[in-house]
């Protein structure tokens, strides 16, 4: 969190409570900018690097663009034949998206004289594209494609997607959609279908997979030699405009968090990979960016067969960022944490309970917090605080965040002892425990298009 000067702080918590008094004057809302662009949902909303595309947009007022914004490399021309760029509703763009573009989700606008579009999402990819076909809403006609793939698809109402892949015997597939989070509405399933029978292969359906945003995800291996459905659908068969999928079929691993979750700015180091299917994936040597305004880096695991999965998110930290050691079950044998310090651990069985120490001077403030799936780890961590005897002097909520807000009662050593919620384990069952001082201030946070204020450790704001 970035430091901010008191003064700003007093002015600002100030102001926040100005409307307040009797005589305050009505707060109004900053008015919108009715003449700036606004861009509806993109279709195809992806492409592969490297690639020369032209993405038809939709919206309103798109006339008299000036220019486009991206956050990947790319070279950006808006042709003038056929009077594009005059319509208010529609505009056309070419991309020449660099070869070495990163991976992954990234956003799009459009400026004019009158204002910044809406954000959209573009995925990019390295896999080859298909594009989806009207004749795949029908079992008896669906959509042949190879592997490996990713398909650009848009459910309609009332209907599903079929497509026919052809497989060896022993052959394992990882199947990804990527739907509710490209921002739309849609709640994707998938089903694998024998089309001999029509019916569902057994354990080949997936609905809301841990740590994909309610997308599925599914790792198959066939038995048999032969063709094959992939079957795509939204949970409640709904459709529409903003019903679009990517739908990624291939042999690559289908990773939900790193290991370790976060590295220090400006350090080196090796990444592994938590999830299905990572068993294969490669370390990557990673350099963390020193930016201070860089809160997170995506990685994407890359397997032996030169395959890459969907990327995964680097929390970018101040604190020096360490690895869980085994064992450490018993409470002698717990991991002695610094202050101020990160570490990274894992649940790897059902039951499995860690503990951390750290030492304390009476009265010090400590903010002690476990992150798990705000980094898109399925973890949900239950964490107990106790002292150099074993008494608790403090648990988390499950309804509440995994967090300590501790006041040392005594010169001495303290354990954390966490578990999983459920007492669940496995390799994909990580998060992250922080231990550090405690700073007064507020953080600032943009999400999408709008601006939202969350007020942390500091009571001034809250009088």
């Amino acid at each position: 969190m970035r430091k901010i000067p008191f003064l700003v702080l007093f002015i600002f918590a100030c102001m926040m409570m100005a409307p307040m008094g009797a005589n305050a004057q009505k707060v109004v809302p900053f008015p919108t900018n009715a003449g700036a662009p606004t861009l509806k949902p993109i279709f195809p909303a992806g492409a592969k690097r490297g690639s020369s595309i032209t993405l038809n947009l939709t919206g309103t007022n798109l006339a008299g663009p000036i220019k486009f914004l991206s956050s990947f490399p790319c070279k950006a021309t808006i042709p003038t034949e056929n009077n594009n760029g005059k319509d208010a509703a529609k505009l056309a763009v070419k991309l020449e998206i660099d070869p070495n573009a990163p991976l992954g989700f990234h956003t799009i606008r459009i400026g004019t004289a009158k204002g910044i579009s809406n954000t959209r999402i573009l995925c990019i990819d390295d896999l080859p594209e298909v594009l989806e076909v009207d004749t795949n809403k029908n079992k008896m006609t669906p959509q042949v494609v190879t592997l490996p793939c990713v398909v650009s698809g848009k459910i309609d109402a009332e209907s599903n997607d079929y497509y026919k892949i052809s497989v060896k015997a022993g052959q394992e597939v990882s199947f990804e959609v990527l739907g509710r989070r490209l921002g739309g509405s849609i709640d994707p399933q998938i089903n694998l279908i024998d089309p001999k029978t029509m019916r569902e292969l057994p354990k080949s359906h997936s609905n809301d997979s841990p740590g994909a945003q309610t997308d599925p995800r599914l790792r198959y291996v066939f038995q048999k030699e032969g063709d094959y459905l992939v079957e795509v659908r939204d949970v409640s068969y709904r459709g529409g405009d903003d019903f679009h999928y990517r739908l990624r079929m291939g042999d690559f691993p289908m990773a939900t968090s790193p290991i370790p979750m976060a590295m220090k700015r400006g350090t080196k180091g090796n990444i592994n990979f938590a999830g299905p299917a990572v068993e294969t994936a490669l370390p990557q040597e990673v350099v963390a960016p020193a930016d201070p305004l860089l809160d997170s880096i995506w990685i994407a695991p890359k397997g032996k067969s030169g395959l890459t999965g969907w990327p995964v998110c680097v929390l970018l930290s101040d604190l020096t960022e360490t690895m869980e050691l085994e064992p450490n079950n018993d409470p002698a044998k717990a991991n002695k944490i610094a202050i101020p310090s990160a570490i990274t651990a894992r649940l790897l069985e059902k039951g499995d309970l860690d503990h951390f120490s750290f030492t304390a001077k009476k009265d010090q403030r400590l903010i002690i917090e476990a992150t798990s799936q705000d980094l898109y780890s399925p973890t949900e961590v239950y964490m107990a605080l106790k002292d150099a005897k074993g008494a608790k002097l403090a648990e988390t909520n499950p309804t509440g965040a995994s967090r300590f807000d501790f006041k040392a009662p005594a010169d001495g050593d303290y354990t954390i002892a966490v578990e999983h919620l459920h007492l669940w384990g496995g390799p994909a069952e990580i998060y992250r425990l922080s231990i550090t001082n405690y700073e007064p201030g507020f953080d600032i946070t943009i999400g999408g298009d709008q601006m939202a204020l969350l007020v942390r450790h500091f009571p001034c704001l809250l009088m």
